[in-house]
């Protein structure tokens, strides 16, 4: 009877922990598919055909040169897990229609930006951008002298009426080409007068970078092989 009894236990535990990966892979496929789909530049999944295990991990490839962070480079054609400065590198196979499972690659992939293209801004650039370009940003006039002040929010600082104070980033958005003052003071929402500060080119194209997506989180830590 406990001969029985252990049977079915390891019956159970074994379709439970098939029924766990079988979950896992639809998981892994379906945020695959998310970042692919939000990507801007065509990635290709291939395994590494010199690797000795029985279900070798497969990784993405892009056909352009791509960047992640701030200057981390990965080369086209190479996988992303690999970074320049790799120097024995993987050899890979040809395209394979499937997900990638390597989750290096699949987060580089989900970060990816091509290399030629404009550095993203920080979660708090980005948040002053989309300020300057709500028309909320000025610098203005005040006792305290003068200051660029985001009067969509007030502080409690002096001259918190006239907004929240972002001279020190502002000044760092503009010596990046992102922001440029008006000329000529306009009417400012709290009711005074200031110079409105506008994206540039630059700027718009910088905030139309997606912004790292929340859920490349739920990435999974350590993707099944198969």
């Amino acid at each position: 009877m406990l001969q029985i009894d252990q049977r079915e236990a390891l019956a159970r535990y074994e379709q439970e922990l098939a029924g766990e990966q079988r979950r896992r892979k639809e998981r892994e496929r379906e945020l695959w598919e998310r970042i692919t789909a939000a990507t801007p530049f065509d990635l290709t999944v291939r395994t590494d055909t010199h690797s000795k295990l029985d279900a070798p991990l497969r990784h993405a490839a892009a056909a352009i040169d791509l960047l992640t962070g701030a200057r981390r480079q990965h080369p086209a054609g190479r996988a992303l897990c690999e970074g320049i400065t790799h120097t024995n590198l993987m050899a890979l196979s040809e395209p394979v229609n499937t997900h990638a499972t390597c989750h290096r690659c699949v987060h580089a992939a989900a970060v990816a930006r091509p290399a030629d293209g404009p550095e993203p801004p920080t979660k708090k650039e980005r948040q002053e951008l989309e300020r300057v370009e709500a028309g909320a940003v000025f610098t203005v006039e005040h006792p305290q002298g003068r200051e660029i002040r985001d009067t969509s929010e007030q502080s409690r600082s002096p001259g918190g009426d006239y907004g929240r104070k972002v001279t020190a980033v502002m000044k760092r958005l503009h010596a990046r080409g992102w922001v440029v003052s008006d000329a000529e003071t306009t009417d400012s929402p709290w009711g005074g007068r200031g110079w409105r500060w506008n994206l540039t080119s630059l700027g718009a194209a910088a905030l139309a970078i997606p912004a790292v997506p929340r859920w490349v989180e739920a990435a999974p830590s350590a993707p099944t092989a198969a």
